[in-house]
């Protein structure tokens, strides 16, 4: 079984990349938290890897870190859900916001992942409340939405950013994208969650 990839980022798409090892090419499907995460094509990379063998086929699922891959197979043990509704999960929250309103079941939130009716929402509720607090995912991460690289103070700018336009009703995914591409644009200086929050909001309303 596959648990690993390491080596040369060839194609990156918002839901899937490939990976050079050693001159072989890995198409892996990714969620958005972890394109986030990727550097530029033809870049060193390294990804944790799920694989999935049918009778007709074999799938690979990266992740940038250990949390998202313990929750995708968290969520893919649900009954009816599978890994396209596990990235779209992964894709649509941080993983924190996710598991939190697991434990406080709260419905409205998981529905909000496409794909996830009020059914799916109270079963993720019943069939996930003991795991997500096993595996501890509801503690204080909010850091690793920002990239691991980042200063402490541009990861406080870039997160509160993120928070800050959650909580306006935006996607979770354009969100993530519209702040990475501001923040990356702006100049040490300029990097506050302030600056930040406007641009954004003039991006996604434009």
């Amino acid at each position: 079984m596959i648990a690993h990839l390491k080596g040369q980022l060839v194609e990156l798409e918002l839901s899937s990349a490939v990976i050079d090892v050693g001159g072989v090419g890995y198409y892996v499907d990714i969620p958005m938290s972890t394109y986030d995460r990727l550097p530029k094509v033809g870049s060193p990379v390294a990804l944790r890897i799920h694989m999935v063998v049918r009778e007709d086929a074999m799938s690979l699922y990266g992740f940038a870190t250990d949390d998202e891959r313990s929750f995708f197979k968290m969520i893919t043990s649900v009954s009816g859900i599978g890994p396209k509704l596990a990235l779209a999960a992964l894709s649509a929250f941080p993983i924190e916001t996710f598991c939190e309103a697991i434990q406080e079941g709260n419905v409205k939130i998981l529905s909000k992942v496409s794909g996830v009716g009020k059914r799916m929402a109270e079963r993720m509720v019943v069939e996930l409340r003991d795991k997500v607090s096993a595996l501890g995912l509801t503690s204080a991460m909010v850091a690793r939405i920002a990239d691991d690289d980042m200063s402490a103070q541009d990861k406080e700018a870039f997160n509160d950013a993120i928070m800050a336009l959650e909580a306006l009703g935006y996607r979770p995914d354009m969100i993530r994208k519209t702040v990475k591409s501001i923040f990356d644009s702006l100049t040490v200086e300029q990097r506050n969650s302030e600056n930040i929050i406007k641009a954004a909001l003039s991006a996604l309303n434009s």
